[in-house]
């Protein structure tokens, strides 16, 4: 399911998906998942 997440429920939902591993900030994830809907399959691009 996609969804808007803009924020600390964009950043929440990387710590919840990515756990231990991490995540790395890029610009562009506020532009695929605010301004747009974004999945789990496409936040996990961010994990490290």
């Amino acid at each position: 399911m996609a969804r808007h997440l803009c924020g600390s429920h964009l950043v929440d939902a990387l710590y919840f998906i990515c756990g231990e591993r991490g995540f790395y900030y890029s610009p562009s994830i506020v532009e695929q998942c605010c301004h747009k809907p974004c999945s789990i399959h496409h936040l996990e691009d961010y994990c490290n």
